[in-house]
């Protein structure tokens, strides 16, 4: 469904106007902005929305009538390339198996290949580790950690107040479009990541969780400290 969304040329055009708006637009002007017909443009974002490219809101009129509805992108503009479709042939692949751990495994097993030189085997791999090892590490250290990852990797994470637990909030996945798909797997891995991350400070000490889409197009990581 997403990759024929955008299989229509006006119909990417559409998303194009959205994508750089400041501000939600309605029918009448993204038709405005467009060149197409009104009910064309209403056609192209009913396709959108059901695809995930697209949120509909209603506002109140400046005038007299019912409120009226708007729009939004939700997803950032990516170049589609080889490997978009090798991850979705992988990930779809992997949902057919147990896909969620073995995606988890997969991301621990990138850190630990990935780790700097000298880091020492408790940084990647928590049972190479004593247990109780870096149960001082604090939880903002742990959350610290985990954002200078996902920083690294593209995901725009946003550290937002939350009682009781670390929240990071992931405003732009490089995988979205796969992940919508097959959230398991995508998910899966940044899961793996994060936990392979967090333990890697301090094996056994926190309890992690990975909320996929919060809210359209946000995902939401959280780190607790683990209870004795």
């Amino acid at each position: 469904m997403t990759y024929g969304a955008l299989a229509v040329a006006s119909r990417r055009r559409v998303l194009e106007v959205l994508r750089q708006a400041d501000a939600p637009q309605d029918a009448v002007a993204l038709a405005q902005a467009t060149g197409l017909h009104p009910n064309t443009v209403r056609f192209h974002l009913k396709v959108l929305i059901e695809a995930g490219y697209v949120v509909q809101a209603t506002v109140p009129r400046s005038g007299p009538g019912r409120p009226q509805a708007v729009y939004t992108g939700v997803t950032p503009a990516a170049e589609a390339g080889g490997y978009a479709l090798l991850a979705e042939m992988l990930a779809g692949q992997l949902d057919d198996l147990d896909g969620s751990a073995l995606a988890q495994r997969a991301g621990r097993r990138w850190l630990h290949r990935t780790a700097p030189a000298g880091a020492g085997p408790a940084a990647t791999d928590p049972a190479a580790a004593p247990t109780g090892a870096g149960a001082t590490a604090t939880l903002d250290e742990a959350a610290l950690r985990a954002t200078a990852l996902f920083a690294e990797l593209g995901f725009d994470p946003v550290r937002t107040p939350h009682a009781g637990a670390a929240r990071i909030e992931l405003h732009a996945c490089p995988f979205l479009d796969v992940a919508r798909r097959h959230p398991d797997v995508v998910c899966g891995v940044h899961l793996g990541l994060l936990r392979g991350t967090v333990d890697g400070l301090a094996p056994q000490a926190f309890d992690t969780e990975l909320y996929p889409f919060v809210r359209p197009g946000v995902c939401a990581a959280e780190i607790r400290r683990r209870q004795s």
